[in-house]
């Protein structure tokens, strides 16, 4: 095997939504890697570009896995050149290959942060051409050999991104909905509920299903990368295919070992064609045999016995894309409800970035979790303590609908 892909150890920095990398962290730390630095947003871990190829298949709450190749000062554009011609590039990238390459700058001489890329592809480019006599391609699209540079102020990192397209893209996804939750952010809600994946798992309003779905291939311990077939780190001139195949081979392996879970997961929504997406995508995940999909109003949802307590997580409209603010207000209401009312054998759990809707469900901001989706500060808020007026008064106006 190439020594460069198997036997050289780097720091990998590892990113994900705001407010996830304490999950990602555990994930990490459950894959029997060291968990290093941890900001907001990412989370540090050694390894080889090999030990890229496992984290990549088997994470959940992650976009991608970056490999350093190196970390120096750089007060302007040529210091940042002069470092990077010196890298040998010709270990990682095809001289009559392709790459790309992306970037986070902010540093007080460069007033274009697209200038810092340019940069850096002269850099890859002249020492490829000045090896090989020829050039590889370069550009925006992220199929390939993808590079990320991270400078700030006289602080500049350059790395493989050996991820490409966010690790959130599952491939699961044939439909969708208005706004659906990323899939990196849908496994991340479903661990802060600490669903145990043996009680049954309810998810009503469903949307397109993700967080359903999600919750099917965490039970069966399937890694949420088996789908993919490209990741950026394929396309290294240093890559091991071997190594691609143990690492699915093991997957395979621990999937077939769980598939078969001891738990109902139950998904509804009162509009039909989201049922249809979630069945849709459950076929697509493989999953439509063992996930069952309602048409329904949340209040309406089956909330079957468990053996061992159970989950229920509900996604509702914020009231900024989708919904009325001043009619979700009765739905939030009733979501306390319907939380309460089975809160003896189930764990609820309302997901929302509208705190002032929040509060009409009875559950407090003060017991939360904090998650962003995009830009959106939501809240994982835990078990309604709704009080007995609020109750009795939505249920009068439900009994004269």
């Amino acid at each position: 095997m190439n020594s460069t892909f198997t036997e050289q150890p780097s720091t990998l920095v590892i990113t994900c939504s705001s407010g996830v990398s304490s999950y990602l962290a555990r994930e990490v730390k459950d894959l029997g890697f060291r968990v290093g630095h941890t900001t907001d947003s990412t989370v540090e871990t050694d390894g080889t570009l090999a030990d890229c190829v496992k984290l990549n298949i088997n994470l959940r709450t992650a976009h991608r896995v970056l490999y350093t190749l190196d970390r120096f000062r750089a007060r302007n554009a040529n210091n940042l050149y002069n470092s990077l011609v010196e890298i040998p590039w010709e270990n990682y990238i095809d001289p009559s290959g392709y790459f790309s390459v992306d970037k986070a700058v902010d540093n007080p001489t460069i007033t274009d942060t697209r200038y810092a890329s340019l940069k850096t592809k002269d850099a890859v480019v002249d020492r490829l051409r000045n090896k090989f006599g020829c050039r590889p391609d370069s550009g925006n699209e992220r199929d390939r050999t993808c590079l990320f540079v991270h400078w700030v102020g006289d602080n500049a990192s350059i790395y493989i991104d050996t991820t490409g397209e966010s690790l959130s893209f599952r491939g699961y996804r044939g439909a969708t909905s208005e706004a659906p939750m990323r899939e990196s952010l849908a496994a991340a809600v479903i661990m802060a509920s600490g669903w145990n994946k043996r009680g049954n798992f309810i998810n009503p309003m469903c949307g397109c299903g993700t967080i359903a779905i999600e919750a099917a291939w965490i039970a069966q311990n399937r890694a949420p990368g088996m789908m993919r077939d490209n990741y950026a780190f394929m396309h290294l001139c240093c890559y091991e295919a071997s190594v691609w195949t143990k690492v699915v081979s093991d997957a395979i392996k621990a999937y077939e070992a769980s598939k078969n879970i001891p738990c109902a997961i139950i998904c509804t929504d009162i509009e039909s064609d989201m049922i249809d997406a979630t069945f849709e995508n459950a076929e697509l995940a493989g999953i439509d045999k063992i996930i069952k999909c309602e048409v329904c109003d949340f209040m309406s949802t089956p909330v079957p016995e468990t053996a061992e307590r159970g989950t229920i997580i509900m996604n509702p409209p914020y009231g900024g894309r989708i919904g009325d603010p001043i009619r979700l207000r009765d739905t939030y209401t009733g979501m306390g409800v319907f939380l309460k009312q089975n809160k003896a054998a189930y764990d609820g759990f309302i997901f929302t970035g509208n705190p002032e809707l929040a509060e009409n469900s009875g559950l407090v901001a003060g017991h939360s979790k904090t998650f962003y989706s995009g830009r959106i500060e939501c809240h994982l808020l835990e078990n309604p303590t709704l009080q007995p007026e609020a109750e009795a008064q939505f249920l009068r106006r439900s009994a004269k609908r």
